[in-house]
């Protein structure tokens, strides 16, 4: 359905065939189409958030905690994105200990 978007550009789309590659495995395609869709828009939460998601699949807690940083900037750590990936950060960091 992604593919037939008017707008191939427009960081939503980006932003959700990041997410479907992610989770079909192509973490690497899917980190492409993330920095995509923050070049479209930096402040795009919910993308920062699944790419702190990916990182953490590549095992970069480093890197998901900096996208988490960057939620914060743009929205405070009461946003629903910001808890998410603090949630799956916190979680993956128990997995290791």
């Amino acid at each position: 359905m992604l593919s037939l978007a008017e707008n191939k550009s427009d960081p939503r789309i980006l932003n959700y065939l990041g997410y479907s590659h992610r989770k079909m495995g192509r973490v690497t395609v899917g980190l492409g189409y993330y920095q995509e869709a923050l070049k479209a828009d930096p402040n795009y939460t919910l993308v920062r958030e699944y790419l702190g998601e990916a990182h953490l699949q590549l095992g970069d807690v480093a890197s998901a905690r900096q996208q988490l940083s960057e939620i914060e900037k743009r929205c405070g750590k009461g946003c629903e994105e910001y808890a998410e990936l603090s949630k799956q950060i916190d979680a993956f960091e128990k997995t290791k200990s």
